[in-house]
């Protein structure tokens, strides 16, 4: 992260002001000569960040966390100053002091997150950037990029590619699909749990046409979506994921093409859980109920422990009144499995209202609201 980034960050601890106080006798009292002393190497401190004098600021900053330890704003700017020495162990500790005086402040667990990335401690990155997200980091800022942009990458690396592929689409639908972020997406849509520094040289071109593919997609460039598609299937047709992506971009244009490259995909991985889940999930679209159960039932079989395949048979059962007590059951699995999703919910909360369960139905319709943040959504038949 450049200097310029780390200085634009708002001042997060406001500075009190000393009152000096004197005896009648006219000396001064102790704790006036400390305040004296703290307010000048305050100034000192600050004059040497401001001048990008970056070791010198860093020796002051040591300076006044030991006279003033509970200082937040001296830690956050020792921690910083660190981070832009690339002193990344030194600034992980200033960090992780700074979350301990102030649990609350989301950039300091980025921060830390930030600076154990760095020193490849990824699993305790991903918790504290994770808690960073979770606590909302400021938006329209750079370093709020940064700090999503190395959430995603850590999600990836863990195999999370569904809450991944959500903090991509932010950029992606911003129009900040940049090299990284194709690569990023790439990764996603591959479903290779690996950093892009740990891509082998001979997959990176495949993993950069994947992800420059699906961003196309997103970012709704129709007239691309062609040229992607043919110059995927002709370089790397037997590559597992391959089809799946190319079915996923025609979808909404083309679901007949779609479900064919779909089956396509399962020819080449006959488990494959999106492609099983895509297909039953176009013919539940298509009210095709008995050939959308046929599918949904075998993404459950080729993956128990995966929230979507136990979703859309749930979907199936209950919206096709094959068997809604059974699907109800899916449904809650599924929630269970992604509580965060909220289609879960308002699929589940018309699962209830079919079963005459309004209790039930209302607070799934409360939950969904809340995951959304809508104001009101239609009651469940």
């Amino acid at each position: 992260m450049s200097g310029t980034i780390i200085r634009s960050l708002a001042v997060l601890c406001a500075l009190s002001i000393p009152c000096w106080a004197q005896t009648r006798s006219g000396a001064v009292k102790p704790e006036a000569r400390n305040e004296a002393a703290y307010a000048a190497l305050t100034k000192q401190a600050e004059a040497a960040r401001e001048a990008d004098k970056v070791e010198g600021a860093i020796r002051l900053y040591k300076q006044l966390v030991a006279m003033r330890p509970a200082s937040a704003e001296n830690w956050w700017y020792l921690g910083t100053l660190y981070y832009e020495a690339d002193e990344y162990a030194e600034g992980r500790a200033a960090f992780h002091h700074l979350t301990s005086l102030k649990p609350e402040m989301s950039l300091a667990w980025a921060m830390l997150g930030l600076c154990e990335f760095e020193i490849k401690d990824y699993d305790a990155a991903l918790v504290h950037l994770r808690r960073a997200n979770e606590l909302k980091i400021p938006d329209k800022q750079s370093f709020y990029e940064v700090a999503k942009y190395h959430l995603a990458l850590l999600l990836i690396r863990h195999a999370e590619f569904e809450l991944a592929s959500q903090v991509i689409r932010e950029f992606v639908g911003r129009g900040a699909d940049s090299l990284q972020f194709k690569e990023a997406m790439g990764l996603v849509a591959l479903r290779k749990p690996l950093l892009p520094i740990e891509i082998p040289p001979t997959e990176r071109e495949m993993v950069l046409d994947a992800g420059t593919a699906v961003c196309d997609s997103l970012a709704r460039r129709v007239d691309r979506l062609p040229g992607d598609a043919s110059e995927l299937l002709s370089k790397y047709s037997t590559v597992p994921e391959v089809h799946y992506i190319v079915g996923s971009m025609f979808l909404n244009s083309d679901p007949d093409k779609a479900l064919d490259e779909w089956n396509q995909e399962l020819k080449i991985v006959p488990g494959n859980i999106r492609a099983l889940v895509s297909i039953a999930g176009e013919y539940l679209k298509r009210s095709d109920f008995d050939t959308a159960k046929t599918f949904a039932e075998q993404a459950v079989s080729s993956n128990p422990d995966h929230f979507a395949s136990h979703a859309v048979l749930g979907q199936v059962l209950t919206d096709g009144s094959l068997d809604v007590p059974r699907g109800i059951t899916e449904l809650e699995t599924a929630e269970r499995m992604a509580p965060w999703q909220p289609e879960i919910r308002f699929t589940l909360a018309k699962a209830y209202a079919r079963a005459g369960r309004k209790e039930d139905a209302a607070k799934e319709r409360a939950e969904f609201l809340k995951l959304t943040g809508n104001g009101s959504v239609a009651k469940s038949d």
